[in-house]
């Protein structure tokens, strides 16, 4: 039995006569974009990880200063005060149109320009390695309504007092200023 086979040119398609390295060059171009996208998956993770650092950095930071800034308040409790010329932390308010103390003191001048804070050496963790200082200004007076029967009077001791304390976190990329105002009670 014999078998007549019909080709119709129309339908057939030529083939090459060789291959000639498509394969390899799509699976290189494949190779180098998942290169690159390990690459940049990597340089996010990298930029992901310096950031939760400062943050945490800063979170330190703020909570020395936090720290300090309680301690300055406490020497505000003491029945005695010391006298507020500049020396140990205690300071007169900037003269008006000047920058205020707290800008102007020099933070690595413990136990002179500012008072330094040490309730860090047992904390845990990161803060142990923080540092923190604060220092204390004397506002003047001014008339208070509710400091006597009479308003408008200028009481004869000044009763507010600013303070502010500077954290710096324990790696040294992040510096916190935190201010708080204290009246203290006749």
């Amino acid at each position: 039995m014999r078998h007549n086979i019909v080709y119709d040119n129309q339908n057939l398609k030529s083939l090459p006569a060789r291959q000639r390295g498509a394969a390899m060059v799509i699976a290189l171009v494949m190779l180098l974009i998942l290169t690159l996208l390990a690459t940049a998956s990597a340089r996010m993770t990298l930029l992901d990880e310096r950031m939760m650092g400062n943050t945490q950095d800063r979170s330190v930071a703020f909570q020395a200063a936090e720290a300090a800034i309680r301690t300055g308040e406490g020497d505000l409790i003491a029945p005695v005060l010391p006298e507020f010329d500049g020396t140990n932390g205690f300071w007169q308010p900037a003269v008006p149109g000047d920058d205020p103390v707290w800008k102007t003191v020099d933070w690595e001048d413990v136990g002179n320009d500012v008072r330094g804070y040490n309730g860090l050496a047992g904390a845990p963790g990161s803060l142990a390695n923080a540092t923190a200082a604060y220092q204390i200004e004397e506002m003047p007076p001014v008339p208070c309504a509710l400091c006597s029967q009479q308003s408008g009077v200028v009481p004869d001791e000044p009763a507010v007092y600013r303070v502010t304390a500077r954290g710096v976190g324990a790696a040294g990329n992040a510096t916190v200023f935190v201010q708080t105002t204290y009246k203290r009670a006749n």
